[in-house]
């Protein structure tokens, strides 16, 4: 089987309980696939909203050691990857890969420097806002769209070659980031505002464009994000895909399943569970279709980005 993730809180998580990446009692637990499975999981960073400053800083840094003694911890199973070439080794050598990347743009305490320092670290992707304000601007729960800041900050990470991902940002935020950016966006782990009207879902203009700029965007696992109901039955979840298909979004739709961020359908709330997802997609929307939303697509993203960035 083959998996690529945009999203993740499983760090964050893992570190508040003092658990392993392994056997754990998480949603994403890597113990619970086989180990011949070729899987990308992206692992975020989530930095709180109220974090400012040497505070988010130093949040930033705890976490992120957290990750890295995981990453020893657990060497023969899992490896931090930086392109989609070390993708392709760490799988040769029968490891799962792990792409760091932040969800909230405090980390950078308003230094653009910042920016440098966390692409030597490896991140890959960083979500520019959470839901509420940062220095960069404003996520879903105001109007207020990108800072000054914001805006110098889009070039830069383009610059250090981080991907600038949009989910949780809001339409004023997202529109400015579009007439900024360069390269292509992503947004992580976002579903259809279409199919269920919640803020954090993209509207249609917005996913053509991302489609139309050669972008990626994430399904979100999250039943809030799906139809707001406490257990979405698959054919919930499905809807969206099937929306994403027919605006032209089969070489745009990823994963970005939002483990333990979130609320997941109790048919897909832990890693394992995703093979029956495979099967439901494959029967509805057909194998070749399921194996670009599952793997190919967020592959070739990432491939195709790094060989624009240079």
């Amino acid at each position: 089987m083959y998996l690529f993730d945009l999203h993740c809180d499983t760090v964050v998580e893992i570190c508040r309980e003092k658990l392993g990446l392994a056997n754990n009692t998480t949603q994403l637990s890597i113990d619970r696939l086989a180990q011949d499975t070729c899987w990308c999981q992206c692992y975020a960073i989530f930095m709180p909203d109220e974090y400012r400053g040497q505070a988010a800083i130093d949040y930033f840094q705890r976490h992120h050691g957290y990750f890295l003694r995981q990453m020893e911890k657990y060497q023969e199973q899992i490896c931090q990857v930086v392109s989609v070439k070390e993708l392709d080794k760490a799988y040769a050598c029968g490891k799962f890969a792990a792409m760091l990347t932040v969800e909230g743009g405090s980390v950078l305490a308003g230094d653009l420097s910042r920016i440098e320092l966390l692409s030597k670290l490896g991140v890959k992707m960083m979500t520019l806002t959470w839901n509420g304000e940062n220095e960069i601007g404003s996520g879903n729960s105001t109007d207020h769209g990108l800072t000054p800041f914001g805006e110098e900050v889009i070039s830069e990470m383009e610059r250090n070659r981080i991907v600038i991902d949009v989910s949780h940002l809001n339409e004023a935020g997202f529109w400015q980031a579009a007439k900024i950016a360069k390269y292509p966006m992503a947004a992580s782990h976002s579903n259809c505002r279409a199919v269920w009207d919640h803020p954090r879902n993209l509207r249609d203009d917005q996913i053509r464009y991302i489609i139309q700029t050669g972008g990626i965007v994430g399904l979100n696992f999250y039943i809030g994000f799906i139809n707001g109901q406490q257990n979405p039955k698959p054919q919930d979840l499905l809807k969206h895909v099937e929306h994403f298909l027919e605006l032209g979004g089969e070489n745009t739709l990823a994963l970005g399943s939002d483990y333990d961020g979130a609320d997941m359908p109790a048919w897909l709330d832990s890693v394992e569970k995703v093979q029956q997802l495979y099967r439901l997609m494959a029967f509805e929307f057909g194998r070749a279709t399921t194996d670009k939303i599952f793997y190919d697509n967020a592959y070739h993203f990432f491939e195709k980005y790094e060989e624009a960035v240079g």
